[in-house]
């Protein structure tokens, strides 16, 4: 039976006024939207089997926590019982405080109430449109790894260059339907003095892409913490467009020498589980009641991860900013499932801030001066990279072995 897909959008870029600030996400406190330099959007791409709809949501966000996506995911079941939501923030630090930590001062949340319900009013509707209308497609995948575009600035400063982008087309005529790009690097090459709202470098990337295709893009992060960020001098408008054609360019350059599949597999195995919380900025922003969605945290915080098989490509989803390290690991290991392409997507139906190593994790004296150790004070303990280690490991367990080895 032939895989469908459909596809629809929305811009989710929030209005500005002066009566009501936006505070951007990101960086620090306090800094608020001045303009728009280009939209932020929703885009949902929907694959369907008779007895299932998998619906891929990217969302041009800092990160959005697991109450409101699982919330999302709900009440699109409501109406296609069969329908899994995996909705992935690009973690731009231009757009609008999404979790609360951003506001005025330390004391006070920098989310929008009413920006977020608009937000799942708007999510929900795009991903069921995205199932309408649907329509036969092959594909196509590829990977490549780059060169000079990403750096990470924490030591022992481990590097995955790796671009990975799927492209679905018609199995008749080759024309294209849809292109996803996976890359894993943090979208701030403007830096925090941009008070502009704009969705960084994937913005560039998927008009570079939508130009030559004359189809949507959607871009994915990947395993980006770390620090893995852009490899610029001036964190310019021009950094960030060259960035995102350059990546843009590497991915459809690649797609053209990778072999056309009319049907491909699509499985999609995930887990809900939890992570013991110990985070004391965290908590500290908790008492403060700046998360704006309420959530259990003690002393275990409950969260999602899931792994997406599409042809020959397996795609792990996690929920925050995994460092390279834990994602090189993860992909190695699928690797010697038989997997010929294997990615991380991150920031998926959660966001808990950065995943590191166990025997990696330092946190510091002075969290408000943390020196080298800043992810762990954006973290939620250090438990979280063997907690999803370990339950990625059972969910690719359950796979069969690739044919790309048993042949």
């Amino acid at each position: 039976m032939a895989i469908t897909l459909g596809y629809s959008q929305a811009q989710i870029t929030p209005p500005l006024s002066a009566e009501r600030p936006v505070f951007l996400a990101g960086f620090s406190r306090n800094r608020r939207a001045s303009a728009v330099h280009d939209d932020l959007f929703v885009r949902a791409l929907s694959l369907r089997l008779p007895d299932q709809a998998l619906i891929l949501a990217a969302v041009d966000l800092i990160g959005l926590p697991y109450p409101f996506c699982k919330r999302c995911e709900d009440r699109i079941r409501q109406a296609v019982p069969q329908a899994r939501l995996i909705l992935s923030c690009s973690h731009t630090h231009h757009g609008p405080d999404t979790l609360g930590l951003w506001g005025e001062t330390p004391f006070s949340s920098g989310a929008d109430p009413a920006y977020l319900q608009t937000l799942e009013e708007t999510v929900v509707t795009i991903a069921l449109k995205s199932l309408e209308g649907a329509v036969p497609a092959g594909l196509r995948v590829a990977a490549i790894a780059t060169q000079g575009v990403v750096k990470n600035i924490r030591d022992p400063h481990i590097l995955d260059r790796e671009l990975i982008a799927l492209q679905f087309m018609t199995p008749d005529t080759h024309r294209v339907l849809a292109t996803v790009v996976n890359f894993p690097c943090h979208p701030e090459t403007l830096y925090p003095e941009n008070t502009h709202i704009t969705a960084d470098y994937p913005h560039y990337l998927r008009v570079e892409v939508e130009n030559s295709t004359h189809a949507p893009c959607l871009f994915l992060p990947g395993a980006l913490g770390g620090m893995m960020t852009p490899d610029v001098v001036h964190h310019s408008w021009e950094e960030a467009q060259h960035i995102g054609e350059r990546l843009a360019r590497l991915a459809l350059n690649s797609l053209t020498h990778s072999a056309f599949l009319p049907s491909f597999p699509l499985e999609y195995l995930r887990v809900d589980f939890t992570i013991p919380f110990q985070s004391p900025l965290f908590e500290m922003a908790l008492q403060n009641r700046l998360f704006i969605e309420p959530r259990d945290v003690l002393p275990d915080i409950s969260t999602q991860a899931g792994l997406l098989v599409i042809g020959p490509a397996a795609l792990v989803h996690v929920p925050g900013e995994l460092l390279p390290a834990l994602g090189l690991q993860i992909k190695q290991s699928l690797h010697e499932r038989g997997y010929p392409i294997s990615g991380i997507i991150g920031l998926a139906n959660d966001e808990l801030g950065y995943i590191l190593p166990e025997e990696a994790y330092q946190y510091p004296d002075d969290p408000f001066h943390p020196g080298e150790h800043y992810e762990e004070t954006m973290s939620v303990g250090p438990q979280a990279g063997s907690r999803v280690l370990k339950v990625v490991r059972e969910l690719w367990t359950q796979l069969p072995v690739h044919s790309s080895l048993s042949s």
